[in-house]
């Protein structure tokens, strides 16, 4: 056979060989694609929850947050329940994985059942066993590998852990999913929100605030507004925190979204709350009156740092709110329905903090800033 021929031949198998490997990497990556869509978190998240909080990189805010100023008068916030010995110690194991597997596992959900029990959670990872596995090394003290105790629920395994320290964990593996919590109870209302469609994924009014987000980001969901003196039931309503951190302030931006049968009651109601103007509380309401208001606070010639925090809100605002934390808390009953539960129950942690909230009115829902700006 000459040579040409020969040549002609290897290019000719050489083409057809690499548009084989390109219509099989293509399968695969489809067929990855397609499990990575099967793996739809909120399809597993009890509907009954009352919050849920979602980043896809838990490692940049774990190391980006020891960097500010505060965080030092925060930590005690990350030191809760699950939070302190699955999430920490996450963020050690992932930076040493494989950038695929350790992609996968940034991404995770976290669900809130009660409200002051730390206990009452579920973590979510989009990764499956191996995020089950990277568990029992996380929790493992010893070199003596985690055996899990089996139970059946529904037909559907639930794995138990007895950990090192006497407590358990609970582990549920579906669809790429893990579920982990305290609770095998939890588990079990894991599992029912996917057999029954019952999930949070089904919730119209939560996919109305729901949207995925592209990168670094931490978003908090909760069935609250935006501040408590705004709607008279939880449970017709939901907010979304987008979380920042910078070195002095952290902020959280987002909207609310009620019922339709709640959402005039809020609009009326935001117009008619009375203003109040105390030693380190002010709060005004109506866009006229915040206009006046901060048009006055910028006149001042001398900024103490809460007439700063009162300048940089908008004017277009219909509802403005600046308190300092320290100053409110010794006449907490006075201010309680102006500022967020959590806040309230962890008063002492916030006390360094100055705390900002400007509401204002969109088409079909209220757009909220809530700024905690850091004074020492």
């Amino acid at each position: 056979m000459k040579l040409r021929i020969v040549c002609r031949l290897s290019i000719i198998s050489s083409v057809i060989l690499f548009c084989m490997g390109l219509i099989f990497y293509g399968f695969v990556r489809l067929d990855w694609i397609d499990r990575e869509k099967d793996a739809d978190i909120l399809s597993f998240v009890p509907e009954s929850c009352i919050g849920v909080l979602e980043t896809d990189n838990f490692d940049y805010f774990m190391s980006e947050f020891p960097q500010s100023a505060y965080a030092e008068q925060l930590d005690t916030l990350r030191h809760v329940g699950l939070f302190r010995s699955l999430l920490n110690g996450l963020a050690d194991y992932t930076q040493n994985l494989p950038h695929g597997l350790e992609t996968r596992l940034n991404h995770l959900m976290v669900s809130f059942h009660n409200e002051g029990l730390s206990r009452d959670i579920v973590v979510y990872f989009r990764s499956g066993m191996q995020a089950e596995d990277l568990v029992k090394k996380i929790f493992q003290t010893n070199d003596e590998m985690l055996v899990p105790r089996k139970e059946k629920y529904r037909g559907e395994t639930i794995k138990i852990y007895l950990l090192p320290g006497g407590d358990f964990i609970s582990c549920y593996n579906k669809k790429d999913v893990l579920a982990v919590s305290y609770q095998k109870s939890l588990i079990e209302q894991v599992i029912d929100a996917d057999k029954d469609n019952k999930s949070l994924g089904n919730d119209r009014l939560f996919r109305s605030v729901y949207q995925p987000k592209s990168q670094n980001f931490m978003t908090l969901y909760g069935r609250t507004a935006s501040v408590p003196i705004l709607s008279p039931s939880a449970e017709q309503v939901w907010s979304v925190f987008d979380i920042y951190i910078n070195s002095e302030v952290f902020y959280l931006s987002g909207t609310m979204m009620e019922s339709d049968s709640c959402r005039a009651y809020t609009l009326k109601q935001l117009d008619e709350i009375p203003s109040v103007s105390d030693e380190g509380f002010l709060l005004v309401a109506g866009q006229e009156k915040v206009d006046s208001c901060i048009s006055q606070a910028l006149s001042v010639p001398f900024h103490s740092l809460f007439n700063e925090c009162l300048s940089n809100l908008s004017r277009d605002a219909s509802y403005i709110m600046v308190a300092d934390i320290d100053k409110v808390a010794s006449s907490l009953q006075k201010y309680e329905a102006y500022l967020p539960k959590f806040l309230n129950a962890h008063l002492s942690l916030f006390r360094p903090f100055i705390f900002s909230v400007q509401i204002t009115k969109m088409d079909d829902c209220l757009s909220h800033i809530l700024v905690f700006t850091y004074k020492e």
